[in-house]
């Protein structure tokens, strides 16, 4: 019910966990404590209808830190004479590509950011951390989209079995495009590799992709509450 998650472990410089099952918050308060004892900080992320009650997390040190929403959505390319039509994409299976932590946006709606000692500059090099795997293992699922040598964003993606995973999408900082164009853009790619579902989950603190999601024909699947437990 709970285990080690070894890429957050990474990041961090200890040991983290992840509480995977909300009957882990069955058994008593001490044997809870001698199970979160090795790890730094922890995450427990479940469905709201689904969550144990708040009062006894906030008990046993676990604050909510962001609500997310899960969503699926088909992908398709947009009508003709879109802006996004015109933008350049290249896969990095084709045309390899970069990107230095420098050149990332802050994500300033991320839950990581709530942890004691997690400034915007680490939270930020988690994510260029992240995009290095995506880029290493699914190079096929990761675009660059805009000019050679003037990239403007990046959408990077995964396959998981009948449908695309939206691993992490970001707009270079300086860029000249919108969000809706990057995200049109990448699905309409994604869409003209074959494939037809796209799938992830954002914080609904994130009006602005909340917004371009619905905007493209998403539909919205359930509210996943993340609450956060650390060793303070």
């Amino acid at each position: 019910m709970i285990r080690e998650h070894a890429f957050n472990s990474a990041w961090w410089g200890k040991p983290v966990g992840i509480v995977d099952d909300p009957a882990f918050f069955a058994g008593p308060d001490e044997e809870q404590r001698r199970a979160l004892a090795p790890y730094a900080w922890a995450e427990f992320r479940c469905a709201l209808e689904k969550a144990p009650d708040p009062w006894m997390l906030a008990r046993r040190g676990f604050a909510q830190v962001d609500t997310q929403l899960r969503f699926r959505i088909p992908l398709k390319r947009l009508s003709s004479g879109s802006s996004s039509e015109a933008l350049p994409v290249r896969f990095a299976d084709e045309a390899p590509f970069d990107l230095k932590t420098d050149d990332l946006p802050f994500f300033e709606h991320e839950r990581f950011r709530h942890l004691p000692g997690a400034s915007a500059d680490a939270v930020r090099r988690r994510f260029g951390l992240w995009a290095d795997e995506l880029r290493r293992l699914s190079p096929e699922w990761c675009v660059e989209v805009g000019p050679p040598g003037d990239p403007q964003g990046w959408f990077l993606a995964e396959r998981e079995k009948d449908h695309l995973h939206l691993a992490l999408a970001m707009l270079r900082p300086g860029a000249t495009i919108s969000g809706f164009d990057l995200y049109a853009a990448a699905l309409g790619a994604f869409a003209g590799r074959g494939m037809r579902m796209g799938a992830a989950r954002f914080s609904v603190e994130n009006r602005a992709v909340h917004n371009i999601y619905a905007r493209l024909g998403a539909v919205f699947l359930e509210t996943i509450g993340c609450w956060l437990y650390t060793d303070r």
